[in-house]
């Protein structure tokens, strides 16, 4: 008698830890994944000392714009990760890798369009293209995908039938590209940028 009930218990038990422990299904739309150069930003600080005079380097800015939705009540998602990849189809043989690195972002507010973005500095893109030569942003094919927990939402402006960024065989490199919080336009239209953990 005991053992019927046990069995008769357990689909009940089960569908209920089911259906508390799977999280609400999250959405992200990505819309437009931009690659434009920019030059260093130019602060004008009161210090009293002498400003070192040198010249404003291109760096090379990849930002994409995002809204997250989901069928929970809540106004923020906790926290999600944005993952770049980029491929500079000319690269100097030796550079000619798939260029990655993740963004984690907290606090993201949804249903609100936010951006999130990677740089390559001036000494990096003279390492990847050569010493004097001018990075083309119509040289690279970016993917990004958006991760909470799972895969919620991506794209990519060029080769999306070749998936070129899923290729495990792929030489890859995390060291080049750089989080906005990590450039000097760390401080630059911050409303605009979905929050990250440092």
């Amino acid at each position: 008698m005991t053992r019927q009930i046990t069995i008769g218990i357990l689909p009940a038990v089960v569908l209920l830890i089911s259906t508390t422990v799977l999280p609400a299904q999250s959405k992200a739309d990505v819309g437009d994944i931009n690659v434009s150069t920019a030059k260093s930003p130019d602060f004008a600080v009161g210090s009293g000392l002498k400003e070192p005079k040198g010249v404003r380097k291109d760096w090379l800015q990849i930002d994409v714009s995002f809204t997250v939705t989901s069928r929970d009540r809540d106004d923020f998602l906790d926290a999600l990760e944005i993952r770049f990849f980029v491929l500079p189809k000319s690269a100097e043989k030796k550079y000619l890798k798939l260029y990655t690195a993740t963004v984690k972002h907290v606090d993201v507010l949804k249903g609100e369009e936010l951006h999130s973005a990677v740089y390559l500095s001036p000494n990096s893109l003279a390492r990847i293209y050569g010493k004097g030569k001018k990075a083309n942003p119509r040289d690279l094919w970016v993917a990004v995908e958006i991760h909470a927990g799972e895969l919620i939402g991506g794209d990519v402006t060029d080769g999306r039938s070749s998936r070129w960024w899923q290729k495990a065989d792929a030489p890859r490199d995390a060291s080049m590209l750089r989080p906005k919080s990590k450039t000097p336009f760390a401080n630059l239209w911050f409303d605009s940028y979905a929050e990250t953990r440092d």
